[in-house]
């Protein structure tokens, strides 16, 4: 059998972790990934493509977002003039509680390609949720509904509703919607550079 490649390995890894990235992490969740995640040749994974080099750079940075480290992940959006670089610019600042930051860079963003197929599978899941009824209530509630039902993607919208948790209007079963929801946001653009690399995944 052969040998994963240093990116499906980074993937497993991160896969692997016991509870999704929290919406504002406190401490980056596996520091010794983030030396791996930087070792990552772009040439390789762009392999002379047309975007190849920044969507390298995006892919890298959003491996450390998946890794709750904003840091080199900021270091690698902050001159990314793309829609996935302002996208991912975006998500940074809006764990980083910048929530008016985070809207600036997600108007940037534009309607990126990777929100058409983001809200079918958040409405998927959140409608699965409700029919268990493990949705919460509340004004928390009211805004995950009003994600469930819209018709594309809203990064504004979801934005609202983590500071309204963050805030301390809502609970930990709202959390953890929007925790899923996030992880959701992040695989969406994760699937949409990995169709333009040499990554193997």
């Amino acid at each position: 059998m052969p040998s994963a490649s240093p990116y499906q390995d980074i993937v497993a890894k991160l896969q692997n972790r016991k509870s999704l990235p929290s919406l504002t992490p406190e401490r980056v969740w596996h520091p010794g990934l983030d030396a791996e995640i930087a070792a990552l040749s772009e040439e390789k994974m762009a392999e002379g493509r047309p975007d190849g080099w920044p969507s390298a750079l995006a892919w890298k940075a959003a491996l450390h977002l998946w890794n709750d480290s904003l840091e080199p992940a900021h270091a690698l959006v902050q001159d990314l003039d793309t829609p996935t670089g302002s996208a991912l610019h975006g998500i940074l600042h809006r764990r980083e509680g910048d929530y008016d930051n985070a809207k600036y860079w997600f108007r940037r963003t534009g309607d990126h390609p990777a929100w058409h197929g983001l809200q079918s599978r958040a409405s998927e899941w959140l409608g699965g949720l409700e029919r268990e009824g493990r949705l919460p209530h509340g004004p928390s509630g009211h805004a995950i509904r009003t994600i469930a039902a819209q018709g594309i993607w809203n990064p504004y919208l979801f934005t609202d509703a983590v500071a309204m948790v963050e805030g301390r209007i809502g609970d930990d079963d709202a959390r953890e919607v929007l925790e899923g929801l996030q992880h959701l946001e992040l695989a969406a653009l994760l699937r949409f550079l990995e169709a333009r690399l040499n990554v193997g995944i």
